[in-house]
């Protein structure tokens, strides 16, 4: 997914770079909801499209608590998530 596309913050900006904002844990879950929203995905992949703005760690602390709220869900067959 592509940073422009996640709406975050830009920080600094000039003719050869762009510094965005970290998301905070809202930002970031509504981030995983957009990505959920277009196709199940693992979470090597939601891991491997946040690696450079979000730790490992606060990504799986965010989604054990959207699956606590049942807003997505684990597939074990197919090992994806879904959004609900």
């Amino acid at each position: 997914m592509k940073i422009k596309k996640l709406g975050l913050k830009i920080a600094y900006k000039d003719k050869e770079v762009i510094v965005y904002y970290t998301p905070n844990e809202e930002e970031v879950e509504k981030i995983i909801e957009m990505m959920l929203k277009e196709k199940p995905m693992a979470i090597n992949e939601i891991h491997e499209s946040l690696s450079n703005i979000v730790s490992d760690d606060k990504i799986r602390k965010i989604m054990r608590k959207m699956e606590e709220e049942n807003k997505i869900k684990f597939d074990r067959t197919t090992k994806k998530y879904n959004l609900l």
